[in-house]
């Protein structure tokens, strides 16, 4: 019998009487010989280790005999975050990356081939000084099996040393094992999980806003009908309120559905958020259709564009909001308040079954398809006047199209159009543009007529889209339909158009913000839920569908014009931005899957940086936050509210002014970005200071939370 694996084992003491090591002052050591570093997390990519932005650490390197010297980094993004940390992983990870460039280690012999070696055994490791964000490194073979390091500051003054690192080597049949055998970690997909349910009547009774109630009186469940708000304001409010919307019916084309209930939803929403008689009140928003479990059939794309739409309201009101999708049994609308009194912000009932979504890494299996584009058929992008546009075409090239039909409102006209063109055609693709309005069924009808019989259309992707970002209070039944065209309208009309089609894809881009809700984006949200629910559509009737649900770009796509205070912003969500080279990667693999609906999307290594209260519920399963930071933000909010009670109640006059301002300059300079609240100016206005009115809403949501 095989004995267990021995368990990791070590100490922790405070050291006394520390000998310092030599100082890395004369930099770079006399005779030392530089050595290129360009190049190397690519090779690093390339044998098994996908390093990501904050640990591409490694800026220069030195050899002199056989030892090795470098300076490594964090990114400028990441520095303010060093000072939480005795010495930040990413950078002594970092320093780690040298020692690939030493000598002493190399070998000609057969068995070295495809073998590469991790960090084993730490010994001897001495911390001098904490909060480095950039380092000197120096790397001294020991033996065959490891080396010892000594690590300075900028000035060469003494940060840490480990006395002995053992290495240990792992081949890279291992590496590509362990990879078959887990997760993809930026691919994503939303799951429901089943959670504990009384089936014991609740004694309750709803206050229901609109005609539909959706057979809770028939269920047993205590009702009382009010027509509109002004009805309810003045009666006796309850703890809750529904409003549902009606299942769609045959005479409803889905477009017009769609637009018709979500503006309705908009202005029912506005008006609750704007009266304060409401404050205390919560409403739960009851569907049929709209999500899917299961591989379920989404049949209801307007209520699923109503969850993306209230998904970003919940984010920017948060505990206001419930969001209910129920079937057609009496267990079900028995079950709601029951469902909702479990505290989950989104809810599914089957059978009277409540079920709770989760994001899950998608299982790194082997591939449905091969990703090859078949060379006869003709490929549509619409978007194609768009950075992403022209990345996709320019994948889908190497993957062997030959025929590309690229659609957008100005067509040839558009900005790049021309190089993207003559980069094609070189490439071997016939290339055609299309200047067309997508949402407009016959002028859609018209471009897809001209595709010729020899080449049919046989792959459709859709990454058209435009943004108007706005909090809830600003946003006007114009600006909503405005972002829902290019997206819901356009979407539906390539469905109907190809669907007798024999396509061998129909990809749409799609947006995390319909999955998580993003502040400011109820009407992108809205639309990108959509198409989410349409590929489920499409999967459930047997018709290829991928709806990609992106996170955010970096250089390009509707987060491309990000600035710093919104990545810092997105940062403490627990997302980061992806790269083109990663984006294209993702969307490269996603097409393999067979899934119908995914999310590409980075996750932040950086803890430090991520707060429990601007993380979406859906990452927490994915993102474990430090013990003592959870317990301070969110286990114990009543608590810190109770104690700001009592200074306050304790305090004098000037001093209870004095704290709140402390209080008020500290969730300030979080939500700011600031590392210290001695930046927020007093004398200053909110506008002057750097607020609009996405940071508004987080600041009022983090004085909710820090006051209770």
């Amino acid at each position: 019998m095989a004995s267990a694996a021995p368990k990791p084992r070590g100490s922790l003491s405070a050291a006394e009487n520390l000998d310092l090591p030599a100082d890395l002052a004369v930099w770079p050591p006399e005779g030392a010989v530089a050595v290129p570093v360009e190049g190397l997390y690519d090779h690093l990519t390339s044998i098994g280790y996908a390093y990501g932005p904050v640990f591409q650490g490694l800026r220069s390197a030195w050899r002199h005999g056989d030892e090795v010297f470098a300076e490594v980094a964090l990114p400028e993004a990441t520095e303010p975050g060093a000072g939480r940390f005795g010495l930040h992983p990413a950078l002594l990870d970092s320093a780690l990356h040298a020692m690939g460039l030493s000598t002493s280690h190399d070998s000609t012999d057969d068995e070295s081939v495809g073998r590469n070696r991790l960090p084993f055994a730490w010994n001897g490791v001495t911390l001098y000084a904490a909060g480095a964000d950039a380092l000197r490194v120096r790397i001294t073979p020991k033996d065959t099996d490891g080396v010892s390091l000594t690590l300075a500051g900028p000035s060469g003054e003494p940060v840490a040393a480990i006395e002995s690192l053992v290495l240990r080597t792992v081949t890279t049949a291992q590496l590509d094992g362990a990879r078959r055998a887990t997760h993809h970690d930026s691919l994503f997909h939303l799951g429901w999980s089943a959670a504990p349910l009384s089936l014991e009547l609740p004694d309750a009774r709803w206050a229901v806003l609109g005609a539909d109630h959706l057979g809770l009186a028939e269920a047993g469940v205590g009702i009382d009908v009010f027509p509109g708000t002004d009805d309810l304001a003045a009666a006796l409010l309850p703890p809750a309120v529904l409003v549902s919307l009606a299942p769609r019916t045959a005479a409803e084309p889905t477009v017009q559905r769609t637009h018709d209930r979500t503006a309705e939803v908009l202005a029912t929403v506005r008006n609750w958020l704007g009266d304060e008689r409401f404050t205390d009140v919560l409403m739960v928003v009851a569907t049929r259709g709209a999500v899917s479990l299961d591989g379920e059939d989404v049949p209801d794309l307007a209520q699923t564009a109503v969850w993306g739409m209230l998904r970003s309201v919940q984010s920017e009101a948060p505990g206001r909001f419930v969001l209910a999708d129920l079937d057609d049994t009496a267990l079900s609308a028995r079950n709601l308040a029951t469902a909702v009194a479990t505290g989950e912000p989104q809810l599914a009932l089957r059978n009277g079954q409540v079920h709770i979504p989760g994001l899950n890494r998608v299982e790194a299996t082997e591939p449905t398809t091969t990703g090859d584009v078949d060379p006869d058929g003709t490929v549509l992008v619409t978007g194609a006047g768009g950075v992403l546009g022209g990345l996709v075409a320019r994948r889908l090239a190497e993957r062997g199209a030959r025929h590309m039909l690229l659609v957008g409102r100005r067509g040839a006209a558009a900005p790049g159009a021309g190089e993207l063109a003559a980069e094609l055609t070189e490439a071997g693709v016939n290339v055609a543009f299309a200047a067309c309005d997508t949402a407009d069924r016959e002028a859609l009808a018209g471009v897809l007529g001209g595709i010729p019989a020899a080449h049919p259309l046989t792959s459709v992707v859709h990454a058209a889209g435009v943004v108007d970002d706005g909090v809830v209070a600003s946003l006007t039944p114009q600006r909503l339909a405005a972002v829902l065209r290019p997206k819901v309208d356009a979407a539906w009309n390539l469905h109907e158009l190809t669907e007798a089609s024999d396509l061998a894809e129909f990809i749409l881009f799609s947006s995390a913000a319909g999955t998580f809700g993003g502040p400011g984006q109820a009407n992108y949200a809205a639309a990108n839920a959509f198409l989410d629910g349409l590929a489920q559509h499409r999967h459930a009737r047997g018709l290829p569908a991928t709806a990609l649900a992106w996170g955010p770009w970096a250089e390009s796509g509707m987060a491309g014009r990000m600035d710093a205070a919104d990545i810092a912003r997105m940062a403490r969500s627990g997302l980061v931005p992806l790269s083109q080279e990663q984006g294209i990667a993702l969307f490269d693999l996603a097409r393999t899957t067979g899934r119908p609906t995914l999310m590409p999307a980075r996750l932040s290594t950086d803890t430090a940086q991520i707060r429990a209260d601007a993380m979406p519920p859906l990452l927490r399963g994915l993102i474990r936050l430090p013990a003592r930071r959870t317990a301070e933000k969110s286990g114990r909010t009543a608590e810190n509210a109770t104690a700001l009670k009592e200074r306050l109640t304790a305090a004098g006059g000037a001093e209870r002014t004095g704290i709140l301002l402390d209080m008020l300059r500290t969730a300030m300079a979080d939500v700011l970005g600031h590392s210290s609240a001695a930046a927020i100016v007093v004398t200053r206005g909110f506008l002057e200071t750097g607020f609009d009115s996405l940071t508004a809403v987080e600041l009022r949501n983090r004085l909710n939370t820090m006051t209770g």
